[in-house]
């Protein structure tokens, strides 16, 4: 496959932000991570309908006009970071729209593989391609044409300075209503039920930023490393109901522990942690809306698991789930806890599994395995204008060792997980015999 650039631009917002909105503060969790993207890449058919053929420009028209529509209220993603303000100048420079064309490759093959290096060049930009200068977008979309059949790859890219995967999703979902709302109004379709969603920031009012310098940021920037492979394991709804019946537990939990038991398995030679990202949206007291963009995660973290538990393959199955699970319910228990006058304080909740981290991390002798659980977005929903959803959904490769995003099926009822490792441990991974049990590997 090769992606050849037909057109690159920058979309404004249809109105000017107003001059008391020109500068976004960072929040605290925003100053604390390193440099990079989160990004997601949708896979849309071919028109279905051969008598309502919409021409390429007339889609990518339609696409750059919703986002333009919708970018008033989402004005950060227009704007650039000022690094040593650690602000947003929200200026309405401009989000980067790029379109593209992909010869040598069908559909299906794309949606069937979805392999790494692939996906890889179907994205605006990568996850480590992040220089915040202060004329770097902080928010890139490319729409690249499959040539060969007619099928369309939408890819969108955000700083993972200012924007977390449930913001991307309430973006996209944003982008997605607008969309189909223009189609309506030009078709005289009055049958519009699509839901309002509102965006707020106010991450920098609930968590202060502190204005850290340079060298004073605790989550370090790793360096992408070229051994590190993605490949992406389906658990299918089979799956999922046999391994519910045995332990009663949710089908994210069944998958991660499944996952990290073969992981373990892997590298024996060093201890474990393994973290889990928790969304605090709707779980502190008062809740945080469901739509505030921003980055709202927490670590929920296990206990190290030491080399002698994992070389004499003591922890079974069962017992791996309830590691989890604790270390998952107390990051909840956290949540319910951040904003309450009597409690330990949100500075300490999220301070005190970095500490913990770092100092189990800090000796060499302990390896971290990190879950992203993005099973609950609905990025398969995204309708951008001309009737169609997408078929499949992606990301590109995370260079990070032992890392993991969860992601629906297209049918939801399954789990597809994005599993990076380096390329030697991918090889035992996909061996393990649970692996082979529950799993398509593809």
């Amino acid at each position: 496959m090769k992606v050849n650039v037909v057109s690159s631009k920058l979309i404004k917002p249809c109105t000017p932000t107003p001059p008391n909105l020109n500068k976004y503060k960072l929040s605290f969790l925003d100053e604390k991570f390193p440099p990079m993207n989160a990004g997601v890449i949708l896979f849309y058919p071919p028109i279905s309908t051969p008598t309502n053929i919409i021409p390429k420009q007339t889609r990518i028209h339609h696409m750059r006009q919703s986002l333009a529509k919708i970018l008033p209220r989402f004005y950060i993603l227009a704007g650039r970071y000022i690094k040593n303000e650690n602000a947003i100048d929200c200026s309405d420079q401009g989000v980067l729209f790029i379109e593209a064309e992909a010869v040598g490759v069908e559909l299906i093959d794309l949606v069937k593989n979805r392999q790494g290096e692939l996906l890889n060049d179907l994205l605006p930009s990568k996850f480590h391609q992040v220089y915040e200068t202060p004329t770097d977008p902080l928010l890139s979309i490319q729409i690249t044409h499959i040539n060969k059949c007619g099928g369309l790859v939408i890819s969108v890219t955000v700083s993972h300075r200012i924007f977390d995967a449930s913001s991307l999703e309430t973006f996209i979902s944003d982008w997605s209503n607008a969309a189909s709302s223009n189609n309506n109004n030009n078709n005289n379709n009055n049958n519009n039920n699509t839901t309002i969603i509102s965006p707020t920031f106010e991450t920098p009012t609930l968590f202060p930023g502190t204005n850290p310098g340079p060298d004073d940021r605790p989550l370090p920037f790793t360096p992408p490393d070229p051994c590190i492979v993605m490949k992406r394991f389906s658990f299918d709804k089979d799956a999922i109901r046999s391994l519910r019946s045995k332990f009663n537990i949710s089908r994210v939990r069944a998958v991660c522990a499944v996952i990290a038991k073969a992981m373990m398995g892997v590298d024996r030679s060093r201890g474990c942690v393994v973290s889990q990202l928790v969304n605090m949206r709707g779980r502190t007291t008062p809740p945080i809306p469901k739509h505030c963009c921003g980055n709202l995660t927490l670590l929920a973290l296990t206990r190290c698991l030491s080399v002698a538990e994992l070389t004499t393959n003591d922890i079974g199955f069962e017992e791996l789930v309830s590691i989890l699970g604790e270390g998952l319910d107390k990051a909840i228990a956290d949540c319910a806890e951040m904003f309450s006058p009597s409690g330990r304080g949100w500075q300490n909740i999220f301070f005190s599994p970095l500490v913990s981290l770092f100092e189990s991390l800090s000796s060499g002798e302990v390896s971290l395995m990190t879950f992203s659980d993005w099973s609950k977005f609905g990025f398969y929903k995204a309708d951008l204008g001309w009737g169609e959803t997408p078929v499949g959904t992606g990301i590109g490769v995370y260079p990070r060792d032992k890392s993991v995003v969860l992601m629906d099926n297209k049918e939801g009822d399954g789990i597809e997980a994005w599993v990076c490792l380096n390329r030697d441990d991918m090889a035992y991974f996909e061996q393990h015999e649970d692996i082979k049990l529950y799993t398509n590997g593809l």
